[in-house]
This record gives C-alpha cells, sequence and structure tokens, in this order.
C-alpha cells in the first residue's frame, strides 16, 4: 500500500513496499553464470529516507488511485457485456460487491485480492477465506480501502457468504489505537483443532506512520467475529494520536499448535537495525499475547551467515510441537550485501521451546525476478503486476512431512550483461520428513512462467497450485493450474493440471503510470500471494484472485475465487 523507489550504492536497487507488500531488492548485475539476486539490503536506508520526509506519497497498487487522469481498464467495461463464459466449477466467493466510489476505478466493482483460506480440521465442508477486499468506503481518505472481510462456506466450497469483520479500521467503526488505522489487509487465516478459527490482518495509517498487527476469531466457523486483539503496534498512543517511530509492521502470518492450541504469529519489523521476522504467541485463544521474539539474527549478524533483512514469513506447527517458520532472506559476508557470493534463500528457522528461540539455516538458494525500472518493482516480461519469491509452507499433520514452495527465475533467460531477455518463472518444493534434513529441488509446471505457488498436504496428498501463463497463446493472460500427488517422490511424474475454466487478463484493475516510459500501465497489482487447503476428506481449495468478475452479474474485475479439488478424480 506504500512504497519508495530508490538507487542505492553497488548497484543496489530496492523497492520498499509497505503495507501488503514486499520491500523487493534486485540485484548487482547477472552475469550467465551468476543468477543470484541481490538480497534485501539496504531496505532500512530507504525506510529511513522516507521517514525523513514525513512519511509517503502512497501507494495506488492496493488502493484506489484518486488521480482524474488515470483510468482503470475495468471503466471500459461498465454497463457492457461480460464477454467471459459461465465459470463452471470456479466459484466466486464475493458476494454484493459494490461499486468504487472514486478515483480511477470509478463505477468498477470493488476489488479484491492477495487470498488466504483455510479448513475445519473437523468439518471438511467448512472453510474460511479472506482477501484484500475493498468494498468499504473510508470518508476521511474519500477512497475505498481494505477493510477485513471473511468468505464462509459449509458446503464444501459450493456456496459463500461474505463476512465484515468488526473494528479494525476507522471504516469500520474502529476506536482507541486502532481508530487511527485507515487500511487492513494481508489477511491470513488458521484453524485451530476446537474449531476456532483466527484471521490475522496487517493494519496501517494513511496519516501517519502508525502500523501494527491484529488477530481476529470465530467461535462458530466464520459466521460471526470477535474484535480484533491487538499484538503489536508502533507509532500511535492508546487513543489514537500518532506517536514517533520507526518501525514498519508488515507481512503478517498466523498458525495453530494441534496439540496445545498456542496461536503464533510473525512477521517482519521493518526497523531502524534491519528488517527482520519476528513472532508473538498466544496462550489463551488469542485474547493476549506475548512480547515479540526475533526469529532471524537481529544484532548479531555473523558475516558470511544469514542478515537480519527478510521478508515473506510463513509459520506451521507439526504434531510434536515444533514451530517452523520459512522465510525469504539474504546471506551476505557483510551487511552491505555487496559482493558477488551475496545471495537471496529460503530460511527455515525451527524452534523447540515455543517460539523462544530458534535455529536457522538456510535451505535452499532464491533467484528474484528481473527488477522492472517501469514499475519500480520485480515483473514477468510483458505484464505490470509486481511478484516476488516468498515461501509458503505446509505440514501434513498425519505424516509430519513439511513442504515449502516458492517461485523464481533461476531459468530465465539473461544477456552477457545480466539483463534480463525473458522470464522463465518456475515453481520450485522441497520437502522434509523431519523439519531439519531436506529434499533436492523438485521443479513444478509448465515451460511457460509460474507465479504465486501455495501447498497443502494432508494423510500422505501434496498439492501446490500456481498462476500460469501456458494456456494463453498471447502470453499474458493468467489461469491458475495444480500439480498434485500421493507423495512427494512422485510430483515430478505428476501432470499438470488447469483448475481454471478460461484464461483471464489481468489488467482489469490498478493502474499507474511508467518511471521511465511515462505510459499509462494497467494492472499493476493482482495480490502478493494465493492460497490452497486441503481437507481430511482429500479434497483440495485454491483460492486465488481472478479477473472474469461475476459473468452475468458484473463486468470484470478482480474476485476471489475458488473450487472444488477431490484428488482421486
Amino acid at each position: 500500500m506504500r512504497h519508495v523507489t530508490t538507487r542505492l550504492s553497488g548497484a543496489v536497487l530496492v523497492a520498499l513496499c509497505i503495507s501488503g507488500l514486499s520491500w523487493a531488492g534486485d540485484g548487482p548485475e547477472r552475469g550467465p553464470h551468476m543468477r543470484y539476486a541481490t538480497p534485501l539490503a539496504h531496505s532500512v536506508h530507504v525506510y529511513n529516507a522516507l521517514l525523513a520526509r514525513g512519511g509517503d506519497p502512497g501507494d495506488d497498487d492496493t488502493a484506489i488511485s484518486l488521480d482524474p487522469a488515470l483510468s482503470a481498464l475495468c471503466q471500459s467495461k461498465i454497463g457492457q457485456l461480460n464477454n467471459y463464459q459461465p465459470t463452471g466449477q470456479n466459484v466466486d466467493q464475493i458476494t454484493n460487491d459494490p461499486v468504487v466510489l472514486s478515483g480511477s476505478q470509478t463505477g468498477c466493482n470493488t476489488a479484491q485480492n492477495e487470498t488466504t483460506i483455510a479448513v475445519n480440521p473437523r468439518n471438511p465442508l467448512n472453510l474460511v477465506a479472506g482477501t484484500n477486499d475493498y468494498r468499504v468506503f473510508n470518508t476521511r481518505e474519500n477512497r475505498n480501502d481494505g477493510s477485513g472481510w471473511a468468505y464462509v462456506t459449509f458446503d464444501g466450497g459450493r456456496s459463500w457468504s461474505d463476512v465484515q469483520l468488526p473494528h479494525l479500521t476507522y471504516q469500520t467503526g474502529a476506536t482507541g489505537a486502532l481508530s487511527d488505522m485507515d487500511a487492513a489487509g494481508d489477511p491470513a487465516v488458521a484453524f485451530g483443532n476446537n474449531g476456532t478459527v483466527y484471521y490475522a490482518s496487517q493494519v496501517f495509517s494513511r496519516l501517519n506512520n502508525a502500523s501494527g498487527v491484529v488477530v481476529s476469531a470465530s467461535h462458530d466457523g466464520g459466521k460471526s467475529w470477535g474484535d480484533p486483539s491487538i499484538v503489536e503496534l508502533d507509532g500511535v498512543d492508546a487513543s489514537g494520536n500518532a506517536l514517533a517511530t520507526d518501525v514498519f509492521n508488515d507481512k503478517e502470518w498466523i498458525t495453530v499448535d494441534p496439540r496445545s492450541g498456542t496461536v503464533y504469529v510473525t512477521w517482519t519489523s521493518f526497523q531502524a537495525d534491519g528488517s527482520p521476522i519476528v513472532v508473538a504467541r498466544s496462550t489463551n485463544g488469542g485474547h493476549s499475547w506475548s512480547s515479540k521474539q526475533f526469529v532471524n539474527p537481529a544484532a548479531s549478524f555473523t558475516p558470511g551467515g544469514i542478515t537480519p533483512y527478510s521478508q515473506g514469513s510463513n509459520p506451521q506447527v507439526n504434531a510434536r510441537g515444533e514451530l517452523f517458520i520459512a522465510y525469504e532472506s539474504a546471506v551476505c559476508v557483510s551487511l552491505n550485501c555487496d559482493q558477488p557470493g551475496d545471495h537471496d534463500a529460503i530460511v527455515m528457522a525451527v524452534s523447540n521451546d515455543g517460539g523462544r528461540t530458534f535455529r536457522n539455516t538456510e535451505v535452499a538458494a532464491d533467484y528474484d525476478f528481473p527488477y522492472n525500472a517501469d514499475t519500480g518493482r520485480s515483473t514477468l516480461t510483458g505484464e505490470n503486476f509486481r511478484i516476488n519469491s516468498f515461501p509458503q509452507m505446509a505440514i501434513d499433520r498425519a505424516s509430519g512431512a513439511l513442504y515449502v514452495t516458492w517461485a523464481d527465475d533461476r531459468n530465465g533467460q539473461y544477456d552477457a550483461l545480466g539483463n534480463s531477455v525473458k522470464t522463465n518463472g518456475d515453481v520450485l518444493l522441497i520437502g522434509s520428513q523431519d523439519g531439519h534434513h531436506w529434499s533436492n529441488l523438485k521443479t513444478l509446471g509448465t515451460g511457460s512462467d509460474e507465479v504465486y505457488p501455495a501447498v497443502a498436504a494432508d494423510h500422505g496428498k501434496v498439492a501446490v497450485s500456481f498462476y500460469t501463463r501456458e494456456y494463453d497463446p498471447k502470453g499474458t493472460g493468467l489461469d491458475v493450474a495444480s500439480v498434485a500427488a500421493e507423495e512427494f517422490g512422485d510430483l515430478s511424474g505428476a501432470p499438470v493440471r488447469r483448475l481454471t475454466t478460461e484464461t483471464s487478463d489481468p489488467h482489469i484493475q490498478f493502474v499507474s503510470v511508467g518511471a521511465v516510459t511515462h505510459q499509462v500501465l494497467q494492472g499493476v497489482f493482482i495480490g502478493d500471494y494465493t492460497a490452497v487447503a486441503m481437507g481430511s476428506d482429500g479434497v483440495m481449495h485454491p483460492c486465488w484472485t481472478d479477473f472474469r468478475g461475476s459473468p452475468g452479474v458484473t463486468a470484470p474485475n478482480q474476485d476471489a475465487y475458488t473450487v472444488a479439488v477431490h484428488l482421486d478424480d
């Protein structure tokens, strides 16, 4: 929801993207034998410069642009027939979607993106999902902004009801400290074994630098929600008055210990000495939270080791109560992160004492997608929407097997100077039976670009879903596909299964102007992740941002979609 882009020493490009997004770094120049991207280094200097200027200019990727000169593609579809076909088994989760009241998307149906989904371990027909949902108008901003919504089903995903979470933000009636918050996003949902479902959100103010992490809980499968509990809040006092801060809280995720019921929330704490991953826990059902603990090295960097420049944390707990947190970080000779051997990595943090101490291990190298100077972010060739290489993780509670997936551009085409010629996003997967010894990489998907994978596992089955450009002859439309198998070793030979019934155009919403070309750029944001869940019945439920809207009901726009996939079929 916020960003600033700057050029730093050592030819390091860093884009600071706060609230719902990433701080993405791209490289020293990459030759044919050096395909590592420069880590997320120097991000703190960018953030400090941002604060010194008294805030940020705002980022319309995750809000509605108020620039009257810009017109999103969806506006050209207003009042016309939706030319997409009936969606078949693909189900639109969005009901009663209103229209945008101001800005570059005025008259379009409001967007939903950045999907999360979880299945009730006691009832596989009960699922809860969520997105960045912009359907509520914020009078203080004079625009629609993220407000926190859950989508709930009790029939295995055939029909969904949309439920607004109360009192997260100014426009949803928040009081006290949260009355300063204008947006809620980065949703993450998890069920406990007792049927309680937890919904984590990042919240922040557009008037000042306040930000925080909150958790809402439901005890009836998602039909109703209590007021949020505050996990962390910086830059605001108890009455909602702004305070000076050099901390910004971003990209939270949530999980529940199936044995003890302890709830864990992880997030990135952008601060004066780096951007470490932190964790807080609740042992009383989310009513109160411990102080945050550092997951990766924050003040004790070892040269050649994992730095405090990290993002994209994803936690899971196994049946023994061990807490695992996968994240992307930089492994560098020094904190300048300017040497040829410096690289990004997928890191696994493991705690055996309830998140108090951690052992961090690099489990795979991670190669970022190329930086697009026109958008100020990493993108695929020919696309405008930003992408990242953050990991997602799943644990098979029955077998204890762990799986981590992400997408990167290690097989992309680059010229002799290291400039990207054509992206080749691949879905990568590693597995472990104990969380300590990891398999070799498996490359999944097709010969076309794949991005934003998600993974689920249950009772010996493992499934990975992802966006792909495989099915569009023009190479810009997106579909969702999956790969599934009974065992990790079977995934390499498993076929790719197309899940969407029709390719859709990701350019439909969110518009900006190119920093280099000064041309109008359509479709600059589709969300920073997708999701998938698997129930005890062996049914997979991927959840993604689709661009068809609801044919026969609305014009094309960003909606959250899902489909129930019986893996035995």
